[in-house]
């Protein structure tokens, strides 16, 4: 069964000021649609598929949706990226960042 946790999408830019808001909000949409055709891709190829699309969080100017697809069936290991982040069931990882009214995807 698909495990799904994601952020009330049509709400994702409403607590951003005014002022830091895309230049072209169909830019974020369409990262946010490319992303989550991705993650769905990546979750049909894993056993026990769990699909994380997180609220932003800010770093200075940035906002930053970070999002992931686990396999829950594979096991647990030591495998930790350099923010701490257990990363041995990832399938797919990255974020959507918007800075100075661009948007950007990382992976």
């Amino acid at each position: 069964m698909l495990k799904l946790r994601v952020v009330d999408p049509v709400g994702m830019l409403k607590d951003i000021p005014v002022a830091d808001l895309p230049k072209k909000e169909s830019d974020f949409w369409y990262a946010v649609a490319a992303e989550l055709q991705t993650l769905m891709t990546y979750a049909q190829t894993a056993q026990d598929p769990q699909i994380v699309l997180n609220p932003y969080r800010k770093a200075d100017s940035q906002y930053i949706w970070e999002f992931y697809v686990n396999d829950l069936a594979l096991p647990v290991a030591n495998a930790y990226n350099m923010h701490g982040q257990n990363l041995s069931q990832w399938k797919y990882s990255g974020a959507i960042v918007l800075q100075g009214g661009e948007v950007s995807r990382h992976h």
